[in-house]
């Protein structure tokens, strides 16, 4: 028995069904969005203005201008994330803007030293490929249909057989 399963046992009854009850719908919860890619876009956003904030003395004297551009940039990455948190049903759309705003940070924080903006890149093709569970067909086609024996079987020939 593994050290984190004795720890558990430990825990009082109420406590462990309390903690189980939340950690049951934060998972209902993230299933109906793309979790991992707004997470994605969300830290890119953040690596991305790190970079200005770290080197905001040394260029303020040289050209300040460039520092509030990649903290602008940054932010708007870090709000495409929270925007396709809290409507995952716009996830294509935020994904694709939190793509061009990553690749555009390289003008203002150099894009997080590159690894922000591949972060970020990354967490934007997530969202763009997540799509949105539709609750009206909750049977897959074929099984369990009503009008499943009336379609056809259409299959692909490379030699144009018929």
């Amino acid at each position: 028995m593994s050290v984190r399963a004795k720890l558990w046992h430990t825990v009082p009854g109420p406590i462990r069904r309390r903690i189980d009850d939340r950690l049951n719908r934060f998972s209902e919860w993230r299933e109906g969005r793309p979790f991992m890619g707004a997470l994605l876009l969300m830290i890119g956003g953040l690596i991305i203005g790190w970079v200005p904030i770290q080197f905001a003395t040394e260029l303020a004297i040289i050209g300040g201008s460039f520092t509030v551009i990649g903290l602008v940039f940054a932010a708007m990455v870090f709000l495409t994330g929270a925007f396709v948190m809290a409507r995952p049903e716009m996830s294509t759309i935020f994904g694709v803007i939190g793509i061009a705003l990553s690749i555009l940070s390289l003008i203002g924080a150099l894009g997080g030293m590159f690894v922000g903006m591949l972060v970020g890149i990354a967490g934007g093709n997530l969202c763009v490929a997540w799509r949105h569970p539709d609750p009206d067909h909750s049977t897959s086609p074929g099984t369990g249909s009503p009008d499943a024996g009336t379609s056809e079987d259409v299959q692909f020939s490379w030699q144009g057989d018929q």
